[in-house]
């Protein structure tokens, strides 16, 4: 910072002006009289995306360390995916990304760049809901519901790659989502009762 020295120094007389300060590095540049230059830590860049979540396109300028699930629920407005742990342990925060699920905490929405993410909201065709969401409702496979968008979607990549597991599966693919109310015995159920849904759809020829 520029100053004046009140006291003389060695080749230096008394109220001379500081000298500029040394070019440091190549970022390096004389602020504007009067201009209070950011912070290194307050700087915000911020990189396009293009993501396509349940069917529409969303373009957006963000920040680099932006998460999946804040894009989702902040620039998409979509509230169905669950924030609860931020550290991928709960999976309440799952999402389908391409297809396959994806813990959108720790995932960043420049990450799913150019990709498609389907939500819970995106699971359903318009007012029919997907064979899993009804066999959640009818098994009781939910109590306060926080859990459930995540768990839905765990299901589906689940029976993505399984059409017709076992209850000792179903356990298995679901161990990264966690439950605290229904004690799980009933979402082993519901997803038992969607494959079999699925299974006989899939042999009439149906949507599922």
């Amino acid at each position: 910072m520029h100053g004046i020295f009140l006291t003389a120094g060695p080749g230096i007389a008394a109220g001379a002006a500081l000298p500029p300060p040394p070019r440091r590095n190549r970022w390096w540049r004389a602020a504007p009289a009067g201009a209070i230059m950011p912070l290194p830590w307050e700087v915000r860049v911020k990189v396009p995306v293009r993501i396509t979540v349940n069917g529409r396109l969303f373009e957006r300028e963000v920040e680099p360390r932006l998460l999946l699930v804040h894009f989702l629920r902040d620039a998409a407005e979509l509230t169905g995916t669950k924030i609860g742990c931020d550290t991928s342990q709960c999976g309440s925060c799952t999402v389908l990304v391409d297809g396959v699920s994806a813990k959108s905490c720790t995932m960043l929405a420049a990450q799913a760049d150019g990709a498609g993410v389907t939500t819970i909201e995106g699971l359903a065709d318009g007012e029919k809901l997907h064979a899993l969401q009804e066999s959640f409702w009818n098994k009781h496979g939910l109590q306060c519901g926080f859990c459930t968008p995540g768990m839905i979607l765990a299901s589906h990549e689940l029976l993505r790659t399984n059409a017709s597991p076992s209850d000792a599966e179903i356990r298995h693919g679901l161990e990264g989502n966690i439950c605290r109310c229904t004690g799980y015995q009933n979402i082993v159920r519901a997803v038992r009762d969607a494959a079999g849904t699925l299974a006989a759809a899939d042999g009439a020829g149906e949507q599922p």
